[in-house]
């Protein structure tokens, strides 16, 4: 390789690890988002018990180490309505106006424009920005022409920002760009619900010395009747911006706002012209902004080239739509003046700001920097991890207690307080009592203060009685017995009206939960309700037909459980049941149609005074009703079926 080969490939080792080091934008922003400094992120707040200490006694011992200086600071904003003709005009009427010797030459210059491009589809799609670039250059010729009249350092121009039709740019003189660093620039749209640029702002940080500075101008909803259109953007500007590290405009120390609002005067047009006339301009102010009263006339609507305000068939009734508000204890406003530039049916404003700023002196913030840091590493040096001659990580820090109250001790990369023997962190943390919960309102973090108590009382439910605790319970409550420890069996009473209950099964006797039966004395009988009596069954077909048969034939093959029929009736007697079943009438017989011919009616049962199961009027219950005919096998005539053979193979 030659010597020209190795140069070569030492240079490019040196650029590459220059940039990687350095200039790697992908790092910076992978450590941004881990630390959540990325719009629309959570910050990460990482404890350091040293650094955190010193940071805040730095903030609050400032005063040792800074020293307060004014600076000056010019902002105008002028809306062009699209002209291009006035490049070419005298603008030092609005960039340098006569002001007092020391302040004609500040030190921030900051020029806002509004509908710097015409407002039509073309620019909202693709926005011009060589049209900003040339206003950019004619500012800059005016102020520099100001400062060789003076003998001083000329402006540059640090940043510029353009939004369609909204713009903003920043000019510093030469001798203030060592006091400047950490400049952004944002921008917001709020056309169209936040979808077009039309409308919306450009917004340009800084920090001038120790002191955070926030720039932003903003071209409004337009209308005399959209107030909160206006009002939303605001909100949405406000809100939505943001610079890098999740930084909104309401973060910084000095904030001016300033461009086209369009907020409008609520009065009617003839009143609000005879109140110009008689320079009655308190009258017609807005007071609820940060803002110095204008001692001006109302900038918008004029004739082009002329002072004389809107007479075309609108109408259109003259407003301080172009303001300048202010926010910070350390700005104070010594102009606010509107300028006589003709070629826009608006008049140019500015205003002129004195501003406190404080300058850090480097050698005393160090000087003082290290006594805090060896002030508080003595306080908590017994409690880190040193690495000693022959020991561990994970020796040094054995034994060490945390840092505060309630912290675990340090960790390393080797051991970590969260794994203690290689298994997870168990929680030791048991509540007051068994109705006691952890208190869901207490915030995430436990090391966050918090007036909320760590557990909450909870009054749980009692527990449902079993089943046959309640079939205890109401047992006992009917009988009047509710100090008896057994359960009682039940016997169901036959039904009171008997018109209204068909004939019901034997009941099923009910086992003591003892096991124990109970003399009939202390039976308990419960009413009996009304329930639709079951359809009848489905008849089944018979495996074997036999003939002459008055009764029908079960199928032999059928599992199904049925009752036992009951007897049949005598002639001119009555209905008897079963000694088994004596206390209730028997089921109805079911009527298959199969081998059952031409039946006789059961006979009505005959009156019987008292007896055990008769009901209220003394009378007993009815019978079985009659069979009902099936038409089959229940004719009677030649053609009446005398018997059935059985099939057999032949």
């Amino acid at each position: 390789m030659s010597l020209a080969g190795a140069v070569a490939d030492l240079r490019k080792s040196a650029q590459r690890l220059y940039i990687n080091n350095f200039e790697d934008k992908g790092r910076q922003n992978t450590i941004d988002m881990l630390l959540g400094r990325l719009m629309g992120q959570m910050p990460v707040h990482l404890y350091d018990p040293i650094n955190d200490f010193v940071t805040a006694e730095l903030e609050r011992r400032q005063t040792e180490f800074t020293e307060p200086k004014s600076i000056t600071v010019w902002v105008g904003t002028f809306n062009l309505n699209g002209k291009t003709n006035g490049l070419h005009d005298d603008l030092s009427s609005w960039l340098c106006p006569e002001v007092e010797e020391k302040l004609q030459l500040p030190e921030i210059v900051a020029v806002a424009f509004q509908e710097i491009v015409e407002l039509n589809a073309q620019q909202i799609v693709q926005t011009d920005m060589y049209r900003r670039h040339q206003w950019d250059e004619a500012v800059r010729e005016t102020l520099n022409k100001q400062t060789a009249q003076l003998g001083s350092e000329d402006y540059v121009l640090l940043r510029g920002g353009q939004l369609v039709g909204a713009s903003l740019s920043v000019f510093v003189r030469v001798s203030a760009l060592p006091f400047i660093k950490n400049v952004e620039g944002s921008i917001k749209k709020t056309g169209l619900s936040g979808m077009a640029g039309n409308k919306g702002a450009v917004a340009i940080r800084m920090d001038y010395a120790d002191t955070s500075l926030c720039l932003v101008t903003a071209h409004l909803a337009a209308g005399f009747a959209n107030y909160e259109e206006r009002n939303q953007d605001y909100r949405t500007i406000s809100t939505g911006l943001r610079f890098q590290r999740n930084r909104t405009i309401e973060d910084h120390k000095t904030i001016i706002w300033f461009g086209d609002f369009n907020y409008r005067i609520g009065l009617g047009n003839e009143r609000v012209r005879q109140l110009i006339d008689a320079k009655d301009l308190g009258t017609l102010t807005f007071p609820y902004y940060s803002e110095k009263t204008p001692t001006f006339m109302p900038t918008y609507k004029y004739n082009l080239n002329s002072d004389l305000y809107d007479t075309s068939e609108k109408g259109r009734i003259p407003a301080w739509c172009d303001r300048i508000l202010t926010r910070g204890d350390n700005l104070r406003q010594l102009y606010y003046e509107a300028s006589p530039l003709r070629f826009s049916d608006h008049r140019p404003v500015w205003g002129l700001f004195d501003c406190k700023v404080n300058v850090v002196n480097e050698a005393d913030k160090e000087r003082i920097s290290s006594e805090l840091y060896a002030r508080r590493r003595i306080a908590v040096g017994k409690n880190t991890a040193i690495v000693r001659d022959g020991a561990s990580d994970d020796e040094s820090i054995n034994g060490y207690d945390s840092l505060e109250p309630g912290l675990p001790p340090a960790s390393s990369d080797k051991r970590k307080w969260w794994l203690d023997g290689g298994m997870p962190a168990r929680s030791t943390v048991n509540a007051p009592s068994d109705a006691h919960a952890p208190n869901p309102n207490r915030p995430a973090n436990p090391f966050t203060p918090s007036s909320e108590p760590d557990w909450v009382k909870i009054d749980k439910p009692s527990a449902p009685p079993s089943r046959n605790a309640s079939r205890q319970i109401s047992a006992q409550s009917s009988s009047g017995t509710l100090n008896r420890p057994t359960t009682e069996s039940r016997t169901f009473s036959p039904p009171s009206n008997s018109h209204l209950d068909p004939p019901t099964q034997p009941p099923r006797a009910v086992a003591a939960l003892d096991g124990a039966s109970s003399p009939p004395s202390q039976q308990t009988h419960l009413k009996t309700t009304l329930r639709k009596p079951a359809p009848p069954q489905k008849p089944q077909k018979p495996n074997v037909l036999r003939s002459n048969s008055n009764t029908s034939t079960a199928s032999a093959s059928s599992t199904r459980a049925v009752a036992p029929p009951p007897p049949a009736p005598r002639k001119g007697g009555i209905t008897t049941a079963p000694a088994a079943a004596a206390d209730f009438p028997p089921p109805p017989r079911r009527v298959t149609g199969l081998g059952d011919r031409a039946l006789a009616p059961a006979p009505a049962p005959t009156k019987q005074k008292g007896g055990e199961h008769a009901n209220g009027d003394g009378e007993m219950p009815p019978g079985l009703p009659p069979r009902r005919q099936t038409g089959l096998m229940d004719q009677d005539g030649e053609d009446e079926i005398k018997g059935w053979d059985a099939l057999r193979p032949t």
